[in-house]
């Protein structure tokens, strides 16, 4: 076995592990949203899956590039070496569209197409705020519900538009019972029935 055959099947098999790690990360994802909360380790966790998702495909291809030729060189056979070439050389270019695709929406994914903003109040309470990134129309917060979740409080219209939220100087404050989010003279209610 070469060194290139070697370095091809440890990508592949480096691609299969980062494809079940973004898999895993996505899947605890999708069921917090199904109870309507957010898994939040610092960036939200579907950002987490995206990127690993490129990692996988790109380390997959890689893989591929140094493993295929290898294999199809040892083909005794010129016709069938040929044939086997020239048909893998056009499956390969015909992915390649389908494979620039899934990078583009997972690229979207990984970046972020919206923005999420964390502020955290003088006594330690925390708020994710997030907001479309198309118009910015669409505003959500999060209350904390334990170490990685943040579940939805309510829509925030109020503060919806231009400047984004994350421009602004925005603060979180604790009052009787409750919390309040201020952007600019604009303030959000945040009761106790929606911290719960």
């Amino acid at each position: 076995m070469r060194r290139r055959e070697i370095w091809g099947i440890a990508l592949l098999a480096a691609a299969g592990l980062t494809a079940l790690g973004a898999h895993a990360v996505l899947e605890a994802d999708r069921a917090a949203t199904s109870q309507r909360l957010l898994l939040y380790v610092g960036v939200p966790a579907s950002n987490i899956g995206d990127g690993l998702m490129i990692l996988a495909i790109l380390t997959g291809a890689a893989g591929i590039m140094l493993l295929l030729p290898a294999l199809i060189g040892r083909i005794p056979r010129t016709l069938l070496r040929r044939t086997i070439g020239w048909t893998t050389g056009m499956a390969a270019a015909a992915a390649v569209p389908y494979l620039g695709l899934v990078l583009v929406f997972a690229y979207l994914g990984a970046v972020g197409i919206g923005d999420t903003v964390k502020v955290v109040a003088a006594d330690g309470q925390s708020v994710l705020v997030t907001q479309d990134g198309f118009d910015g129309d669409i505003v959500d917060i999060y209350t904390e519900h334990d170490e990685f979740h943040y579940k939805w409080a309510r829509r925030a219209p109020e503060i919806s538009g231009w400047p984004r939220v994350k421009d602004q100087d925005c603060r979180l404050d604790a009052t009787g019972g409750g919390l309040q989010f201020a952007c600019g003279v604009t303030r959000v209610d945040i009761g106790p029935k929606e911290l719960r």
